[in-house]
């Protein structure tokens, strides 16, 4: 079976990580538009470009959220299907000195075709999480640094 994993520190803390990857907005404007709710049991959907063999649809359900607590932890879980992968995706976020440790593993990659898919996934995780995600981050630590210098 295989995997993609990423991991990345991003400069920020473990909460605005947190809302970029639990607010439906925000998913939608680094990862995919979607129906996203941060509920267990939610079942949503991604779409993007249809491709060959693939709709552009990826079915998902919310199995896990454990938003950031004291232990500066915080992860959540998804199913994930589209095309020909029946995956599982795990967001794990881990407070460090000076931002967060952000690590998303999608496992369960079964024959031939997912395999194949798991691979051009890699490859888009380098501008998912390597320039999206940190944009939306930016834009978010910018946008609060801004509210609270306003801030009597």
């Amino acid at each position: 079976m295989t995997s993609v994993e990423v991991v990345r520190t991003y400069p920020h803390p473990i909460e605005l990580v947190w809302r970029a990857i639990t607010t439906r907005e925000l998913l939608a404007e680094w990862l995919m538009e979607n129906d996203f709710e941060p509920r267990v049991g939610h079942g949503f959907t991604f779409r993007t470009e249809p491709g060959p063999g693939f709709d552009g649809v990826v079915r998902c359900v919310v199995l896990a959220l454990e938003p950031p607590a004291q232990s500066g932890a915080a992860s959540m879980r998804l199913s994930w299907k589209g095309g020909p992968i029946d995956t599982t995706v795990v967001f794990d976020l881990r407070s460090e000195p000076g931002g967060t440790r952000f690590t998303m593993t999608q496992s369960g990659f079964r024959g031939l075709k997912a395999w194949l898919v798991s691979r051009i996934l890699k490859a888009g995780c380098k501008k998912l999480y390597g320039k999206r995600l940190p944009a939306v981050l930016a834009r978010l630590a910018a946008a609060e640094a801004g509210s609270e210098s306003i801030k009597p």
